[in-house]
C-alpha cells in the first residue's frame, strides 16, 4: 500500500518539481558612433539593474552596455517536463541626442518567450524584436541589428546600435 501512495504522490507533485530557477537575461547593447559628433543619452527606460560603470556624460566613441533582467525560468531537464513557467516580457528603450546638432536616435527592443504546447511537452518560443527611429534633417541615421541570441533560458542577446552619416563623403 505504501508503494501505491508514493506513486500517486509522485504523479501529483511531479509537475511542481520542474527545474525552476532565477536567472539574469542579459541584454548587451553596443552603441557604434560613426559620426564626428558626441552622443548623449537622454532617456533610458526598462525594468533592469543599472551597471556600476554606466556613463552619464556624452561620448564620442563606441560604447558597450549590459542590462540584467532577473526572471524565473524553467530550465530544460532530462525526462518528461509537463509544465513551463510563463516569462514576463522584457523591454528596453534607449534614446540618444547628438550634442550641438539636431539629431536624435531611439532604440526599442522587446523580448518575449511564449510557452507553446507541443505533442508531449511544452517548450519556449523566444521572440526578439528591435527597432529604431530617428529625428533630424536626414544627414545622419541609426539602425539596430540583433547579432547574438541564446536559444534557451535565460535567452540573453546582443544588439548593435549604429549611428552614422547618411551621406558619407
Amino acid at each position: 500500500m505504501s508503494l501505491m501512495k508514493n506513486l500517486i504522490l509522485a504523479l501529483l507533485l511531479g509537475p511542481l518539481a520542474a527545474a525552476v530557477s532565477l536567472a539574469n537575461t542579459n541584454i548587451i547593447v553596443n552603441v557604434i558612433n560613426d559620426t564626428s559628433h558626441d552622443l548623449e543619452m537622454t532617456n533610458l527606460l526598462g525594468e533592469f539593474s543599472i551597471p556600476d560603470d554606466f556613463p552619464v556624460v556624452p561620448a564620442d566613441a563606441s560604447m558597450k552596455f549590459q542590462f540584467k533582467h532577473e526572471r524565473k525560468f524553467t530550465y530544460p531537464a532530462a525526462g518528461w517536463q509537463p509544465t513551463l513557467r510563463e516569462i514576463k516580457p522584457i523591454e528596453l528603450v534607449l534614446t540618444y541626442q547628438m550634442t550641438n546638432f539636431n539629431f536624435g536616435c531611439q532604440l526599442q527592443t522587446l523580448f518575449d518567450a511564449r510557452v507553446i504546447f507541443g505533442f508531449l511537452e511544452p517548450s519556449y518560443k523566444p521572440n526578439w524584436q528591435s527597432r529604431t527611429a530617428y529625428t533630424g534633417n536626414g544627414e545622419y541615421s541609426c539602425r539596430s541589428v540583433i547579432t547574438q541570441r541564446m536559444l534557451e533560458p535565460p535567452f540573453s542577446y546582443t544588439i548593435n546600435l549604429t549611428i552614422d552619416d547618411n551621406n558619407p563623403t
